[in-house]
């Protein structure tokens, strides 16, 4: 592939990865996204996995698995919780540290309950962690993590999951099947609680709209 898209962003990307979901089969979308990932620099790659996710391809958590680096958005975390990736999984990520330890903490805090500063598509989808474990054994994992490593960026992610630990583990059927993702990106509209966040993120964007409008104008 060219270097058309090195520089794209997902809003850049969006109209041809819907013209790829709406043609190709899911190998199809992944591997055009991964040649693309393949000529972007490491942050702008890290912002744009969240695509990976409306591939619908489970096949997508082991190009993350295998793929993740510095700097560790917390697209990469969406993304695998929007994949379905499993406790066992984010157990091993957690273990090896590094990069896949940033992004294990991003997925477990992606499978909290569907909240309005996530983007609307992450809520219709609202992701469950798939076998997710006991309590005491969840503590015990981040324990050990936070023992391992006690960065600022750890930490927070750590009492972030204990704020919404509840949420995580709350099991039960997710909004949107992973096999489904790539119809709700193409159009969310038809899906179960779509319009209503759909609406409520509208007003919201608008309301911020609103206030920057009002901003520039007391500025000017």
């Amino acid at each position: 592939m060219s270097n058309e898209y090195q520089f794209s962003d997902s809003r850049a990307l969006s109209a041809p990865f819907a013209q790829q979901l709406s043609q190709q089969p899911p190998d199809g979308a992944l591997a055009w996204l991964s040649a693309i990932f393949a000529t972007q620099a490491p942050m702008l790659r890290s912002s744009n996995a969240i695509l990976l996710a409306y591939t619908g391809n489970p096949a997508a958590i082991a190009w993350i698995d295998a793929n993740i680096g510095s700097p560790v958005a917390g697209q990469w975390g969406v993304a695998a919780a929007l994949l379905d990736t499993p406790w066992p999984q984010i157990v091993d990520w957690l273990q090896r540290g590094g990069a896949h330890r940033l992004m294990a903490l991003d997925t477990l805090l992606a499978y909290r309950k569907p909240a309005v500063n996530m983007s609307p598509l992450e809520q219709i989808a609202a992701p469950v962690l798939p076998q997710a474990p006991a309590r005491a054994e969840l503590d015990a994992a981040l324990a050990a993590c936070l023992a391992a490593s006690s960065t600022p960026r750890i930490q927070a992610a750590i009492h972030s999951i204990n704020k919404h630990v509840d949420e995580i583990l709350r099991g039960g059927p997710r909004g949107v099947a992973v096999a489904d993702l790539p119809r709700l990106y193409l159009d969310p509209a038809p899906f179960k609680d779509a319009p209503a966040i759909l609406e409520q993120h509208e007003a919201v964007v608008g309301g911020m709209r609103q206030n920057l409008q009002n901003l520039l104008k007391g500025i000017l």
